[in-house]
């Protein structure tokens, strides 16, 4: 599916009209089955891509201050490998779960433990990871200073997750 094609439709998916809405829109239905079962059906029932990443890079990366780019797929599958047998991954640069997303494909039971830094990917990091059910904890904030604002868990259900917030000082 076309970049244009897939945003047109996630749009309208979700009642919005413009790119700027969207993470607020998936935050407000992180638990919604309803919206995951039709954008699972809307992407063919492929969730080994990480379709929200594409259109997060183009239209709401911030390349520029905050020099965003996010991972190749190719580049995915290979941390993938290479990460062995560890009973939960970390990734401290989590984005929209690009490489979560390509280590799940190898093994849908495992768990992860995401730090990303940047608030506005964390609505497309944690639909992602709800809408492929993959347990995580997820901490938005700054790795490197210790300083988080939020922490979420994502739980998992009989088709999808569920995602709470744990801790909020926002």
């Amino acid at each position: 599916m076309e970049l244009k094609e897939l945003t047109a439709r996630t749009l309208k998916l979700f009642y919005i009209s413009s790119v700027s809405d969207l993470g607020n829109a998936l935050m407000k239905h992180l638990n919604d089955t309803d919206s995951m079962s039709e954008f699972k059906a809307m992407v063919d029932d492929d969730l080994t891509k990480d379709w929200l990443q594409m259109v997060y890079q183009y239209y709401m990366a911030d390349r520029e201050k905050k020099k965003q780019d996010f991972t190749p797929v190719c580049l995915g599958k290979l941390m993938s490998k290479l990460v062995g047998s560890a009973d939960t991954i970390v990734d401290m640069c989590a984005g929209s779960g690009a490489l979560t997303i390509q280590r799940w494909v190898e093994n849908p039971d495992q768990k992860f433990e995401l730090y990303e830094v940047d608030e506005n990917v964390i609505p497309y990091l944690l639909y992602n990871l709800a809408l492929r059910n993959i347990e995580a904890d997820v901490w938005q904030g700054d790795v490197l200073t210790g300083d988080f604002t939020a922490r979420y868990k994502v739980m998992k259900g009989e088709e999808y997750g569920k995602v709470t917030c744990v801790q909020s000082s926002v």
